[in-house]
């Protein structure tokens, strides 16, 4: 037996094992699903052997399995709760979101990787569009995608996993990243910093990835942030919640504007509708929320508005009403939300039953496109603001690539604040190795010759999917520049279109 193909199954076990603990037990086409819903290119072979390790050998994996390794493929399910790391995409034959052959072309020869990384490698063709004309595939180049996809707040950024791996699959059909095909790795740390931490570790030394892309970190960012500075990886764009984003580390690249203009922008939105009172409500679990709050005075100020009440509230909480009397009490006439869109909409229903009708402000890379459906949340008009464009406008080439591609590589997948952000963010790696030019071509990518490029990042907005972008080797800070939604009972649209708003 190949070596590496027999340490799959240990490490695949626990992902088995953990999926069926909270109630999903996942079938062969959901175990090899990618991000548009059809199969992968796993054989049934192998399908077999992880299934047969994990009623086998359920307790020696579980004991051994340390911080590191569960594992699943990267589709559009919630990962299991303790993380995991699989390949999410290939190659420009493609091997679809997470492997499956695109139409028309070769079939890709499937291998087995370590620690349960199923791989797939081809050649990536010449394709129109692509940053240098390739005459032949360079050597494949490996990016990692590591965050909190599970757990109390994984949920809404579920789509930010298939956005990247959609990425994947669209570069690739363009020649691949400076003529490499990508593969993306991925990794849900279920919110434990210590399991990202060992996450980092694993995908730079064994897996010898060139940047992380799209990282949901608000949870874990301290084991992150110490574990990327220590293997000296690049982190491009993320969560854009987590302070650690801004003036904290050289190693991280965000990919729009921090948390603080986030909220100011939240505020002046509402304050245009004349809502100038604002209660905020914020979670414990989250300590971009805790900061809010003890910034709310200063953040009020430079929107123009002013704090009457805060509370701080759980994201398990089940009822907000004794929050939502208070608030009006107040007189709070918006309220600014620290939360998640499930928690969102618990609020909305807490509100509405004692007649508070405030307008709501909220992030929206946290609301996913399920939330967005709750009736009652539509009724109070949920103002957001994002670090990047409007997921809901195509008027700019940044924003139609996006949607272009999503109805190609993964059609009936929503569109949504943490997919746009999450695909915002690949498309920075890929602007900064095409500043590279053929050093990029010629040479075997590395972390140290995308820092290179990322480096090279100035006034960058993307094609319209951001504002502003500029790095230099010192810390970076944030574009101050946001972008307004807004959902009402008519569904979500971008009060001022595609412009930005800068604080």
């Amino acid at each position: 037996m190949n070596k590496k193909l027999g340490r799959i199954p240990a490490a695949l076990t626990v992902g088995l094992l953990l999926l069926s603990a909270c109630g999903t037990r996942a079938s062969d086409t959901q175990i090899a699903a990618e991000a548009g819903g059809s199969p992968t290119t796993l054989s049934p072979a192998v399908l077999n052997q992880i299934k047969e390790a994990a009623a086998a050998g359920a307790a020696s994996a579980l004991g051994s399995a340390g911080g590191a390794a569960a594992a699943g493929p990267a589709a559009a399910a919630p990962a299991p709760a303790s993380g995991g790391v699989a390949p999410a995409a290939g190659t420009a034959t493609g091997t679809g979101a997470a492997g499956a052959p695109a139409a028309g072309a070769p079939g890709a020869a499937t291998k087995a990787g370590n620690n349960n990384k199923v791989t797939s490698q081809s050649a990536a063709a010449p394709a129109a569009g692509s940053a240098a004309t390739c005459t032949k595939p360079g050597t494949p180049v490996n990016v990692g995608q590591v965050g909190t996809f599970s757990g109390v707040t994984g949920p809404a950024w579920t789509n930010g996993r298939t956005a990247v791996a959609v990425w994947a699959k669209d570069i690739n059909a363009r020649g691949g990243l400076a003529c490499h095909p990508v593969q993306i790795f991925f990794g849900d740390d279920g919110g434990d910093p210590a399991r990202a931490a060992a996450l980092v570790g694993q995908l730079s030394k064994d897996d010898h990835v060139v940047a992380f892309v799209g990282g949901h970190l608000d949870l874990s960012i301290a084991g992150f942030l110490q574990a990327i500075e220590t293997a000296k990886v690049p982190a491009v764009g993320g969560d854009l919640i987590a302070q650690e984003w801004y003036g904290q580390s050289a190693y991280m690249f965000p990919q729009g504007a921090s948390f603080d203009d986030q909220a100011i922008g939240i505020m002046k939105q509402n304050l245009a509708a004349g809502k100038t009172k604002v209660g905020l409500l914020y979670c414990v679990e989250v300590r971009a929320c805790t900061y809010a709050n003890k910034q709310s005075a200063t953040l009020a100020k430079a929107a123009g508005v002013q704090i009457v009440y805060t509370s701080a509230i759980s994201l398990t909480q089940t009822d907000f009403t004794a929050q939502c009397q208070s608030a009006k009490n107040a007189g709070a006439d918006q309220l600014l939300l620290g939360m998640d869109g499930t928690a969102m909409a618990r609020v909305a229903r807490s509100c509405a039953a004692i007649n508070y009708k405030p307008i709501l402000g909220g992030f929206g890379g946290t609301i996913s496109p399920g939330q967005a459906t709750d009736p009652t949340l539509r009724q109070f008009n949920l103002a957001t603001t994002s670090g990047t464009a409007p997921w809901t406008e195509t008027s700019t080439p940044g924003l139609k690539a996006y949607h272009d591609a999503l109805a190609q590589f993964a059609p009936g997948e929503q569109t949504s604040g943490s997919s746009v952000q999450m695909w915002t963010a690949a498309k920075l790696l890929e602007a900064a190795v095409n500043l590279l030019g053929p050093a990029a071509v010629n040479e075997t990518l590395t972390p140290a010759l995308v820092m290179q490029g990322l480096h090279k990042i100035r006034n960058e907005s993307l094609g319209g999917l951001t504002t502003g972008l500029t790095f230099t080797s010192g810390l970076p800070k944030s574009t101050g520049c946001v972008f307004r939604e807004l959902l009402t009972t008519a569904g979500w649209s971008a009060p001022g279109g595609v412009k930005p708003f800068c604080n």
